[in-house]
């Protein structure tokens, strides 16, 4: 972890050391659940208790600082009445991999120099 000398706050690092949330699609999740949520008139409290979730949890999604599941994904969009694809509707950003300069996904990632896949021996699919 990196220290900021202004702030004296821990910055997530890419050392390991702990995951780099929130960032640009964790970010654009959390907004989209939000508005999604607000058009649904629901409070966290009331989509956290039909999703059968905590509020904390719905809370940390929304600010993007949580990596939901799937099926936690899954179950929100049954509760707003709405589907995957509407919930990631307009959200482009990427992530690229660790090798690619993308960021360690967890602490005890271990992170190697990629070199091109040897050719392959198999016939090529038609």
């Amino acid at each position: 972890m990196r220290t900021d000398p202004k702030t004296q706050a821990v910055e997530p690092g890419v050392d390991g050391s702990s995951r780099d949330l929130p960032n640009s699609v964790t970010l654009a999740l959390g907004q989209s659940v939000k508005r999604h949520r607000h058009a649904a008139k629901l409070s966290q409290m009331n989509l956290a208790f039909e999703a059968e979730m905590e509020r904390s949890h719905v809370s940390r999604i929304e600010r993007g600082v949580s990596n939901p599941s799937l099926f936690a994904l899954a179950t929100i969009c049954h509760v707003l009445k709405i589907t995957l694809p509407e919930l990631f509707e307009g959200i482009t950003d990427t992530i690229a991999p660790t090798a690619q300069g993308g960021p360690v996904r967890r602490k005890n990632q271990s992170v190697l120099e990629k070199a091109p896949p040897p050719p392959s021996r198999k016939m090529p699919l038609r």
